[in-house]
């Protein structure tokens, strides 16, 4: 009987652990809301990108991206060798989807989150990946 209260007490304080561990590993996502941040509506984001070209920033690279309005996607690094071509689209459940030729068709939906004015981008996985710095009506490039 006693082997048998032990086993139960492991399993609840294992429990315990690795319910205390999930909480603690909070994507940046999670803690951008927790912090306040609001999710764009499908709107918000096509009167944010569409027509218009956008300077991003992923680490201390800056990108420019010019999101058509024929729904074709073009970037380019800024002082650097990386240009590219593609395509997007703003979904009904509030994301924008894009795929880069160079990624041979692969699409990544993304949300797009602004807390204090800063807008951001997030992975479905909670990563963020671009911090959008600039908007500027028509193409830029």
């Amino acid at each position: 009987m006693s082997t048998k209260i032990t086993v139960i007490g492991t399993w609840a304080i294992a429990v315990l652990v690795l319910s205390a561990a999930g909480a603690v590993a909070q994507t940046a996502r999670e803690a951008a809301i927790d912090a306040g941040a609001v999710q764009l509506t499908s709107e918000e984001i096509a009167d944010l990108i569409v027509g218009k070209t956008v300077t991003a920033r992923l680490g201390e690279k800056r990108f420019m991206f010019f999101y058509g309005t024929d729904n074709v996607l073009s970037g380019k690094l800024i002082g650097g060798n990386w240009s590219g071509t593609g395509y997007y689209g703003i979904t009904d459940d509030n994301r924008v989807c894009l795929s880069m030729k160079k990624d041979k068709g692969r699409l990544r939906c993304l949300a797009l989150l602004r807390l204090d004015g800063t807008v951001r981008k997030y992975t479905v996985d909670g990563k963020m990946t671009f911090e959008l710095l600039e908007f500027q009506e028509g193409n830029r490039l």
